[in-house]
């Protein structure tokens, strides 16, 4: 799940913050003159008049997805909630039957087509045993009187968590060119994707034309 909290800047922002240089502004200007400014930063990669705007969101996915998001660390701030104070162990998404895919066989990372039905079932039960054993273990800990911190140890990479993450617009135009190519994990793209077409709603339109710009959108 992932929810589009807030803000800040807009294309003309972006333009601002370049002709600032010249002690001028996008009001200067004629907007097809803007449009061809933000157009020739991003061929040119000067990437600073993007920095200045933000975007921020709450995000609740698995741990192994959540680990891939914040790989991206330049221009990007994350707060997670923690497993040394909150219990979450019971909050997990399964792959599910009909949904795992085989090892690539042209990368060594990666997946390729769908495993046959049979596999399918017997991939989903060994995930739903693993993920109750787990589930069992850690509240057997916690009742046995381990702390928190140290009984999380054994639980999963599917747990669901929970964050929130700001980032430059350079940032999250970077993470979208990144992680919504093919190659890059269903699960982080379908993330990236949903954050995308949350700032893509808004009515305003406030970054479309620096979207489209870096070679995201058509």
């Amino acid at each position: 799940m992932v929810e589009l909290l807030k803000w800040f800047g807009d294309d003309m922002d972006i333009v601002d913050k370049a002709r600032i240089s010249f002690d001028k502004s996008s009001e200067n200007y004629s907007l097809s003159q803007n449009t061809r400014l933000i157009n020739y930063l991003a061929e040119e990669e000067h990437t600073l008049p993007f920095r200045h705007q933000h975007i921020q969101f709450r995000i609740t996915t698995t741990i192994y997805v959540e680990r891939q998001l914040f790989k991206h660390e330049v221009g990007v701030t994350k707060s997670s909630i923690s497993g040394r104070y909150v219990d979450f162990s019971a909050r997990h998404t399964a792959i599910g039957e009909g949904n795992w895919r085989m090892a690539s066989k042209v990368a060594k990372q990666g997946s390729g087509d769908l495993c046959n039905p049979k596999v399918q079932k017997e991939l989903a039960y060994l995930e739903d045993k693993m993920i109750n054993y787990a589930m069992k273990t850690y509240e057997k800990m916690l009742k046995l009187g381990a702390c928190k911190e140290q009984a999380r140890s054994i639980l999963l990479l599917n747990l669901n968590t929970t964050f929130i993450m700001t980032l430059s617009l350079q940032a999250f135009l970077h993470m979208c060119r990144l992680r919504l190519k093919p190659d890059a994990q269903k699960e982080t793209r379908d993330v990236v994707q949903q954050m995308l077409d949350l700032v893509l709603a808004i009515p305003s339109r406030p970054f479309h034309h620096a979207i489209k710009t870096w070679g995201i959108i058509e």
